[in-house]
């Protein structure tokens, strides 16, 4: 992880120094394994929901008429 953030610090000119790569790449390596879980769901051929809210009512545009 730490030779990806050195990569991206050069390519983008962070400037980190060598304790902000490794705190980033720490960082980065803690939330991969907290997303793990989240990247095992197969979600192949479930259509996504989309929730409607009724509350919600449309609200006319404007009318422009002659004045």
């Amino acid at each position: 992880m730490q030779d990806t953030v050195r990569r991206l610090n050069d390519e983008y000119q962070f400037k980190l120094t060598d304790k902000e790569i490794d705190l980033v790449a720490q960082q980065a390596e803690e939330a991969a394994l907290l997303f793990k879980p989240l990247f095992e769901v197969n979600v192949d051929g479930i259509t996504p929901l989309t929730m409607i809210d009724k509350r919600v009512r449309k609200i006319p545009a404007a009318k422009k008429g002659k004045k």
